[in-house]
C-alpha cells in the first residue's frame, strides 16, 4: 500500500461519529488525493458534502476542483479557497456549524514557533462543534530516520543544487557547486518543549569566498564549514506524543485523540478546543 493510501485510509478511521454533518475543510489540499478518502466517507454518512479546499495556487486548484465535481457531481459541494493561510482562514471563519478541518503533511516542514502559530490561526476558526485533524511523523531511531532519508538524499542534493544554480543565473554569483557536497544529520531530541528533526546541509570542501553581486554580500566557508537553506533548525519534524501534546496545547487547542499507522510512521492527531 502506497503512503498516500495508508495515510488516506487512516484518516476516515479518525474522522469523529458527531450527530451533526460536517463541512469539510482542506488547508494546503493540493490534488486533494489524501482528502478524497474522507470525502467518500462523509458523502456516505450525510449523502451530501460542502468542501473548501485553500490552497495558494488559483489556477492548479481550479483544475482539481473540476475533476472532483465531474467526479462526485451534486453529492459534493465545492468553494475553493485560493489563498494564503493567513487570508483564507479570516475567510473560513464566515463558515457556521461543525466543521471537519483537515491539515495533512505541512506542519513538518514549518520552523518550530510556526508550527504552533499556524494551529492558533487554525483555531481562530473552530467552535466546540469543529475537529482538527493534523498529521505528523513519529520519531525512531538516529539510525533508521538516516537509513530512510539516505534513500532520498539524491532528491535533496538536486534540489539545493538547483537553488544555487539560480543564484548563480539570476544575482550574477558563480558559486563552484563541485566544491560542496551535499550531507544531511538527524537530531534527536526528546525534550517535551521541542521535537527531533532532520537537517539537510553542504559543506565546503575547501575554503570558498563567491560574492554574490545582485545580493551585495559575500558567500565565505570554510573548508567542513556547513551552508543550511531551510528555514528553522531543520526539516521533516519527528515527534514523540508528548511533543505533540505540548505543541496542541501551545496552541490553545486540546488533543482529543491521535490514531497511530500501523507502520508507526505517522500519527493522526484529532484536536477539539478547549
Amino acid at each position: 500500500m502506497s503512503w498516500q493510501r495508508r495515510i488516506s485510509s487512516s484518516l476516515y478511521d479518525i474522522i469523529p461519529d458527531v450527530p451533526n454533518n460536517f463541512t469539510l475543510v482542506d488547508l494546503g489540499s493540493g490534488d486533494c488525493s489524501k482528502t478524497r478518502f474522507v470525502i467518500d466517507e462523509l458523502i456516505k454518512r450525510q449523502n451530501k458534502l460542502t468542501f473548501y479546499p485553500l490552497d495558494i495556487s488559483e489556477e492548479f486548484l481550479l483544475k482539481v476542483v473540476t475533476k472532483l465535481t465531474e467526479e462526485y457531481g451534486d453529492s459534493l459541494s465545492i468553494h475553493p479557497v485560493a489563498s494564503d493561510y493567513v487570508q483564507g482562514i479570516e475567510q473560513l471563519k464566515q463558515i457556521k456549524g461543525a466543521k471537519l478541518i483537515l491539515w495533512i503533511g505541512s506542519m513538518i516542514n514549518l520552523p518550530y514557533e510556526d508550527q504552533i502559530s499556524t494551529l492558533r490561526l487554525i483555531s481562530t476558526m473552530m467552535t466546540d462543534q469543529c475537529r482538527l485533524v493534523f498529521t505528523a511523523d513519529i520519531t525512531h531511531s538516529r539510525e533508521d530516520i538516516l537509513k530512510a532519508y539516505n534513500t532520498d538524499l539524491s532528491i535533496y542534493r538536486t534540489f539545493l543544487y538547483n537553488g544555487l544554480a539560480r543564484l548563480n543565473r539570476e544575482e550574477g554569483s558563480m558559486i563552484d557547486l563541485d566544491k560542496l557536497s551535499c550531507h544531511l544529520d538527524y537530531i534527536r531530541n526528546k525534550d517535551p518543549e521541542y521535537t527531533s528533526y532532520v537537517r539537510v546541509y553542504l559543506e565546503a570542501k575547501e575554503d570558498v569566498v563567491y560574492p554574490i553581486p545582485g545580493l551585495g554580500i559575500d558567500l565565505m566557508m570554510k573548508k567542513g564549514e556547513h551552508l543550511y537553506l531551510h528555514e528553522g533548525a531543520g526539516l521533516s519534524c519527528k515527534y514523540t506524543l508528548e511533543q505533540l501534546k505540548t505543541i496542541v496545547q501551545k496552541a490553545g487547542l486540546r488533543l482529543a485523540g491521535t490514531l497511530i499507522d500501523k507502520r508507526k510512521h505517522v500519527a493522526f492527531c484529532s484536536c477539539v478546543t478547549k
